[in-house]
C-alpha cells in the first residue's frame, strides 16, 4: 500500500487548496456511482490509499485563469505544447489496433464523453453535451440521456440519437451489426454495450417529428434524430457511466468505416473543445479550438502534441522550452533527477492507475503449457526488477498481486506469487524437458532436442523496459530458459505484433479505470468476437461466468467480488504475469496554468479546455 507525502517546487506558483472538477463541466459528482472509464488503455475516494512505506510526490492544484506560454490575453488564448512519447496506431479509440493512451490523451478535447473522470477518479457529467444522465428504472434497467439542444459535430451535422444507436451496435459484438464492407467490428471492448438490449430516441429538436431511419443505417423507427437516448440494459450493467465515451460520429463512421476508416484530421471530426487541424506522423498534431463547439470554449487558442522516440529526450525539451509539459510512458530515476535541476516547473509523482506485466502468448506450443508459464513466473525476482528499476524512484514499491485492480483501489485483494527457482526447476522436469548445457530441452514440438528458448518484446526506447527486459533475461537463464530480445515501435508493437498474436512475451502497462468491468475484453475466452485484447489466446468458461456475473452485478462490492474470484483462477492458470503498479510522473512548465494529473485512462489533458499559458 501506498503513503502520499505532499512534495512541491518552492519555485512554483501554486495553490495548494483541493480542485476537482473542471470548470467546463462543472457538474457536481453523482453520490454512489462507480468511477471510471470504458475500459484499459496500453502504455508502454475510490482509490481509498493505505499508510505504508512508499512516498510519493502530489500537489493538488485549483485551476487559474490567467493566460500567455506563447503569449496570450489575460483569460484565454496562446499556445501549450504537450510530449507524447508513443506514435499513433490510429484514431478510432474504440478500436483494439488504436486503443493507446496517448491517444486518448488527444480524444479527450475532440470526440464527446458522456461522464469525464476528473482528477479525484470520480464521473463527471459533461453537461456541455448533456442535460441529464438518469437511470429511471431498475427492472429492466433503463438510463436515460437528454442532449443539449445545441451539440453538433464541427461539420454542422447534430449530435442525436443516431450516434449512440451506432455506437451501441458496433461495439455490442453482436454479429448481426457489421462493418463497412461487411466485416466484424474491431472492438477495443464490449464490456457494457453487449448488455444493451435497445437504444431508441425521442423528442428531436423544436418539436420535430421523428425520422423514419434507414434500413442500411440500421435505425428504422428509432427515431435517430431524437435529443433524448433511452438506453434499456438486459442483464443490467453497474458500471453503466463507463460507456458512450469518446463517442464517433455515427454519419462518417457509416461512410469510412470504424476499423480502419479513421485515418486522420478529415475523418476525425469534433464534437468537442477541439479540432484535429493538423497531423504530421512520428512528429505532431495540432489542436485548435473548435470553431462550432457550442459551450464554453476551450481557453487554449491551440494544443499542439509533439512526438518523442525516445523519453530521454523529454526533460531537454522542456528545459528548452520545446514543450510545456510531459507525462513519460515509465518514469526513470535520470528523468525525475535531470527534471528537478529544470527551474519554473512543477513536478508530481503519483501511484498510478497502470501496471506493468508479462503476456504469454498460449499460441506458442510451448507456452501453452501452464506448467512452462509456471516456471517462467516463479523464476521471476520482480522485487529485485523494482529495486533496480522503478524502486529507485519510489521506495516500498511491491510486486502486484491482482490483474482487476492495482493496490491503491477499495477491493484490491492481492495473490502472493512467490519467487522459487527450484519450484521452476521441478515444474520443467515434471514435462520431460532436460537441462543440456544449462538449458532445459523440450522433447517435443519445433525445439525439441534444443535450449527453450524465447523471444521478450515491448517498446523500444524506453530504458525501464530495456533493464527489465535485460534483468528477466538474466533470471531466465539461471532457470535454464534462453530469452531473446527484440522490442520495436509503439505503433509495430501495439497496432500489429499484440492483435495479431506475433509474439511470444509482452511486456507493456495497461492503464487501467476504477471501473473493474473494463478488465473483461482482456480475459474472457479468446474465442469470443467481444475479447479483441485478449492477445494472449487464453479461455476459461468460469472467467467468463465470474466476470459476466460482476458486470451485472446489483453492487460494486458483488462485481469487485466476482472479478477477484476470476482474477485467482487467472493465478492458477498464470495467464499473465503482473509485475508492479507504475509510479506516474509529470513535469510542466509554470507558465502553464490549470493542470490537474490524472492518474486513470484518461490521463492529464481530462480538463485541457482550462488550462492556460503565460509570461
Amino acid at each position: 500500500m501506498w503513503q502520499l507525502g505532499y512534495v512541491y517546487d518552492q519555485s512554483s506558483d501554486i495553490d495548494m487548496e483541493e480542485a476537482g472538477v473542471s470548470a467546463v463541466t462543472g457538474a457536481a459528482v453523482e453520490q454512489g456511482s462507480a468511477m471510471g472509464l470504458k475500459g484499459l488503455l496500453k502504455r508502454s475516494a475510490f482509490a481509498a490509499l493505505a499508510a505504508g512505506a512508499l512516498s510519493l510526490s502530489v500537489v493538488a492544484i485549483t485551476p487559474s485563469a490567467s493566460g500567455a506560454s506563447t503569449k496570450a490575453s489575460s483569460s484565454s488564448g496562446g499556445t501549450a505544447t504537450m510530449a507524447l512519447d508513443e506514435n499513433l496506431a490510429g484514431f478510432n479509440i474504440n478500436t483494439s489496433a488504436a486503443s493507446e493512451f496517448v491517444l486518448q490523451e488527444i480524444m479527450n478535447m475532440v470526440w464527446p464523453q458522456a461522464f469525464i473522470v476528473n482528477n479525484k477518479l470520480q464521473p463527471v457529467l459533461n453537461n456541455q453535451l448533456l442535460e441529464s444522465a438518469v437511470q429511471t428504472s431498475s427492472s429492466p434497467q433503463t438510463v436515460v440521456y437528454t442532449l443539449n439542444p445545441k451539440a453538433v459535430w464541427s461539420d454542422g451535422t447534430p449530435i442525436t440519437a443516431d450516434d449512440f444507436i451506432y455506437n451501441w451496435q458496433a461495439q455490442s459484438g453482436n454479429t448481426a451489426y457489421t462493418d463497412v464492407g461487411g466485416k466484424p467490428y474491431d472492438d477495443a471492448s464490449t464490456s457494457g454495450y453487449n448488455q444493451i438490449q435497445s437504444v431508441v430516441g425521442s423528442n428531436p429538436s423544436g418539436g420535430a417529428a421523428c425520422a423514419p431511419g434507414s434500413t442500411a443505417d440500421r435505425n428504422v423507427g428509432l427515431c435517430p434524430n431524437g435529443r433524448t437516448i433511452t438506453v434499456t440494459f438486459k442483464p443490467s450493467f453497474t458500471d453503466w457511466r463507463a460507456i458512450f465515451t469518446d463517442i464517433v460520429p455515427a454519419h462518417i463512421a457509416r461512410t469510412v468505416g470504424w476499423n480502419t476508416g479513421f485515418v486522420g484530421p478529415t475523418q476525425t471530426i469534433s464534437g468537442s473543445w477541439y479540432t484535429i487541424s493538423s497531423y504530421n506522423e512520428n512528429q505532431s498534431l495540432v489542436l485548435t479550438r473548435n470553431p462550432t463547439y457550442w459551450g464554453t470554449p476551450g481557453k487554449l487558442d491551440k494544443i499542439v502534441f509533439q512526438f518523442f522516440s525516445d523519453d530521454s529526450q523529454l526533460v531537454p525539451a522542456l528545459q528548452n522550452k520545446e514543450i510545456d509539459i510531459f507525462n513519460p510512458s515509465t518514469v526513470n530515476l535520470s528523468i525525475v533527477q535531470t527534471a528537478n535541476q529544470v527551474p519554473n516547473t512543477t513536478k508530481v509523482t503519483l501511484p498510478g492507475l497502470e501496471f506493468e506485466h508479462f503476456d504469454f502468448n498460449e499460441a506458442d506450443p510451448y507456452l501453452a503449457k501452464v506448467q512452462v508459464r509456471e516456471a517462467i513466473a516463479h523464476g521471476v525476482n520482480r522485487q529485485a526488477i523494482i529495486t533496480r528499476t522503478v524502486g529507485e524512484i519510489s521506495k516500498g514499491i511491491t510486486p502486484l498481486g491482482s490483474r482487476m485492480l492495482v493496490s491503491t483501489q477499495a477491493g484490491y485483494k492481492g495473490t502472493s506469487y512467490a519467487y522459487n527457482p527450484s519450484q521452476s526447476a521441478n515444474l520443467l522436469k515434471e514435462l520431460g524437458f532436460k537441462k543440456v548445457n544449462g538449458y532445459y530441452e523440450p522433447n517435443y514440438g519445433p525445439q525439441s532436442g534444443q535450449p527453450l528458448t524465447f523471444t521478450i518484446q515491448s517498446t523500444s526506447g524506453n530504458s525501464i523496459r530495456a533493464e527489465t527486459e535485460e534483468l528477466f533475461q538474466a533470471q531466465m537463464k539461471a532457470i535454464g530458459i534462453k530469452i531473446n530480445i527484440q522490442n520495436y515501435d509503439a505503433n509495430t508493437f501495439f497496432g500489429t505484433n499484440l492483435p495479431t498474436g506475433q509474439f511470444q512475451i509482452g511486456e507493456f502497462a495497461w492503464v487501467t479505470t476504477p471501473f473493474v468491468s473494463g478488465n473483461q475484453p482482456i480475459y474472457c475466452s479468446y474465442t469470443s468476437t467481444q475479447c479483441a485484447e485478449n492477445w494472449n489466446h487464453y479461455a476459461n468458461s468460469q472467467v467468463d461466468t465470474l466476470m459476466a456475473s460482476g458486470s451485472a452485478a446489483p453492487s460494486t462490492s458483488k462485481e469487485i467480488s466476482d472479478y477477484n474470484e476470476a482474477d485467482a483462477i487467472l493465478w492458477q492458470d498464470m495467464v499473465t504475469l503482473p509485475l508492479y503498479q507504475k509510479p506516474q510522473f509529470w513535469a510542466w512548465s509554470n507558465n502553464l496554468k490549470g493542470v490537474l494529473p490524472n492518474t486513470s485512462s484518461v490521463g492529464v489533458t481530462w480538463n485541457a479546455e482550462d488550462w492556460t499559458v503565460s509570461g
